[in-house]
């Protein structure tokens, strides 16, 4: 019940500081604001659909709309590098397909990595079987799993952050003029990090199941 109460004040607050004068700084102020209103509001009803219970709707709510919040943030902070719109959206287009190059680079280097783990992992549980190998080599091996799989859970969360500003960027690039080939720029580059953030949790659901097979 507190929960609820204070998700309400909450939204309450983010809308009335919507509605202030529209000063420059008002304005700033409010993409930041708005950003988090919009996805509280949003996660609450993917929460609903998803078929969760009132607490712990108002939880991801709440959740959400501080990510929302921290995206129009980044909005506002970025935005004071460049000198207008135009500049700004070119700018972060060109910033979004040099992340997604990258981690694109990042990810087929990934499936690599965790190809040759597969295979020392294959090796290791035949000899573990067979009372071959030592407990030393073993515990190196999961150890180098579970290093993996943190170095992977950091990138991977990161890629999703990044995600959730490429696709404030791409909301408010609809309400800009003149904007219809930045928007098809825009749009291929979240597909290909849509798609890198699936391949890269691939590979770490791969990491987990290597670390299952060792006793």
């Amino acid at each position: 019940m507190l929960k609820q109460f204070l998700l309400v004040i909450m939204t309450a607050s983010l809308l009335s500081c919507a509605n202030m004068p529209n000063s420059a700084g008002d304005l700033a102020q409010n993409e930041a604001l708005q950003g988090g209103l919009l996805g509280g509001l949003l996660c609450g009803g993917a929460a609903k659909l998803a078929g969760l219970n009132r607490e712990q709707i108002v939880i991801a709510t709440a959740g959400c709309a501080g990510i929302g919040a921290i995206v129009g943030q980044q909005l506002r902070e970025r935005r004071k590098k460049y000198a207008s719109d135009e500049e700004f959206f070119d700018g972060e287009i060109k910033v979004a397909q040099q992340f997604n190059s990258d981690q694109v680079i990042y990810k087929d280097r990934l499936v690599a990595e965790v190809s040759e783990l597969k295979a020392e992992n294959q090796m290791l549980v035949e000899l573990q079987n067979k009372k071959g190998v030592s407990g030393t080599k073993l515990s190196k091996h999961r150890t180098a799993i579970k290093s993996k799989q943190q170095k992977v859970k950091t990138e991977t969360r990161k890629m999703k952050e990044e995600l959730k500003f490429q696709e404030a960027l791409y909301t408010k690039l609809k309400d800009a003029k003149n904007s219809s080939s930045r928007l098809a720029n825009l749009k291929k580059e979240v597909s290909k990090l849509k798609q890198a953030i699936v391949a890269v949790e691939n590979q770490q659901s791969q990491l987990a199941e290597l670390d299952d097979n060792l006793i």
